[in-house]
């Protein structure tokens, strides 16, 4: 019986192998991908740099590796979101509630710092950005066919969007969805974001006190909708 080898291991799915790639998902999305190291990562995640090497091959295959997770994860709301939506507005409602889910905020900040890093043209980054469009635009051309709308438009309001959500600190939380009586983020008096007043930010002028930066994010994007969709 031949000896295993680390080119084995790469080429062969093992469960400690996909548990060790969930968790350094897990850990990049709370720390930045382009500072990785092997040894705080292996220590965070109760494995070692050798065994990271003997399993991935390189951090850099570690690496792209992890983004490859990062996309599959957002293509995966993508699709679901074509399955369980009816019309193409419902579907991009669907999606981009569930995109702008908490939980999910992690997986965003990995995504544009792949996406960023792509611009370099080198390492694992190496064509990130021009695959997430490769595997975003079909899909999307499907859930808008026949509404004349443009699927590269609505994919780069959708990610500018999302950008603009992560540039808040907290990220606003919430989904941005529409309340039962029809207002945009379910204040009692249908104002953008429940203030007494109606003014956009809850202020008293109705200046901007940043602390309705994601409330401003989810009425744009249904603002986009009503455009584009009706």
């Amino acid at each position: 019986m031949s000896t295993p080898t680390p080119a084995d291991a790469r080429s062969r799915p093992s469960r400690r192998r996909e548990e060790i790639l969930a968790a350094t998902v897990r850990y990049v999305a709370e720390h930045n991908v382009s500072d990785l190291s092997l040894r705080p990562l292996a220590a965070e995640i109760g494995s070692s740099p050798r065994v990271l090497l003997y399993l991935f091959g390189s951090k850099e295959q570690l690496v792209r590796e992890v983004l490859a997770v990062g996309r599959a994860e957002q293509l995966a709301l993508l699709e679901r979101s074509e399955t369980e939506g009816g019309d193409a507005r419902e579907t991009l409602e669907l999606l981009w509630e569930w995109l702008t889910k908490p939980e999910h905020r992690g997986a965003l900040r990995l995504f544009f710092e792949g996406y960023v890093r792509a611009f370099g043209g080198s390492g694992p980054w190496l064509d990130f950005g021009t695959v997430s469009l490769d595997e975003w635009l079909p899909p999307l051309e499907r859930a808008l066919d026949g509404t004349g709308a443009n699927p590269t438009v609505v994919l780069a309001v959708l990610r500018g969007l999302l950008l603009d959500l992560l540039a808040d600190g907290d990220g606003g939380g919430g989904s941005g969805g529409r309340s039962e009586d029809g207002s945009e983020d379910g204040s009692e008096d249908g104002s953008e974001d429940g203030s007494e007043d109606g003014s956009e930010d809850g202020s008293e002028d109705g200046n901007d006190g940043g602390g309705n930066h994601a409330g401003r994010v989810h009425a744009a994007w249904h603002a986009f909708l009503d455009a584009t969709l009706g």
